[in-house]
């Protein structure tokens, strides 16, 4: 059975698609066909904070990407509703008024969030009024063929007998039709990543099925030290990579990746050993 869900979430797009007509972190032909919704001021504002809230795998995570990005972008609840609440507590907190529960490293920048929030909330109607309906019936078809090749595929299944079960009852996907060019595969929660649908199905394919192991890593190797700082991640995705060439026979990524998934193919035994000893032996020669 599949284990990977594909989902197709208004809220999600609707962060996304913000970020992409802001160009912060995305810079493609969706940004340039919306932009012109947005004053200029607006897009300024995002430029300004644009480290703070995007991310870059393995070498960048800026410190308002949780709150700003990824927490409204899980789609649990309207994405306006989320970023009025920020705006309420900001304006309590410029009023002098901290209330309880509110992180402490975030009150330094309550202008920001503020500044941001307010921006997220003035256009959320007009997306989902004139832009949603449209972007929707591209991804809910981009979905259903990416259902049925991994369905036919069995890769679940075979990644699973492979590296391990998952640590959750399914993976999801969840698709966005903004972010061509820039970062995707952000994990989003434990069990979710972001992805967009400009590939052809089968390079997403490949690139799913690559993110899906690295959440097999997350429980292969929960007693290692990988997934804890940005040095351990070129060979985590390199052992993913190792995975994806064994199970479909073909990478995903080139570069550093493939660099380190050489090193785990040039390990003799590679294939009778589990995830963690494989990950040990590249990482620490032991």
């Amino acid at each position: 059975m599949n284990r990977i869900h594909f989902e197709v979430n208004p809220e999600t797009n609707y962060v996304y698609h913000m970020l992409s007509v802001m160009k912060c972190g995305y810079d493609n032909a969706y940004g340039a066909k919306y932009r012109s919704l947005y004053k200029a001021e607006e897009l300024a504002v995002f430029h300004k904070h644009s480290a703070l809230i995007t991310v870059k795998g393995g070498e960048h995570c800026g410190f308002l990407h949780g709150v700003m990005v990824g927490q409204p972008a899980l789609g649990e609840m309207s994405a306006k509703d989320y970023y009025q609440e920020l705006v309420d507590i900001g304006l309590m907190i410029k009023g002098g008024n901290i209330p309880e529960g509110v992180n402490e490293s975030l009150i330094p920048y309550t202008d920001v969030i503020l500044s941001l929030s307010e921006i997220m909330v003035r256009h959320y109607d007009q997306y989902m009024e004139e832009i949603w309906p449209w972007e929707r019936g591209r991804i809910v078809e981009y979905a259903a063929v990416m259902e049925k090749l991994f369905q036919e595929s069995r890769f679940t299944e075979k990644a699973e007998e492979m590296v391990g079960k998952l640590g959750s009852p399914c993976f999801t996907a969840t698709l966005v039709s903004s972010v061509e060019g820039g970062a995707e595969g952000i994990n989003i929660s434990w069990e979710k990543d972001v992805f967009g649908i400009e590939r052809s199905p089968e390079a997403e394919q490949h690139f799913v099925a690559h993110e899906y192991i690295i959440y097999l890593l997350f429980e292969a190797l929960k007693d290692e030290d990988a997934f804890r700082s940005l040095e351990t991640w070129p060979f985590t995705e390199g052992l993913a990579e190792y995975y994806l060439k064994r199970i479909l026979g073909c990478s995903c990524f080139g570069g550093k990746m493939q660099e380190h998934c050489r090193i785990y193919e040039s390990i003799p035994g590679a294939e009778t050993m589990p995830p963690a000893a494989l990950y040990r032996r590249a990482m620490y020669g032991r």
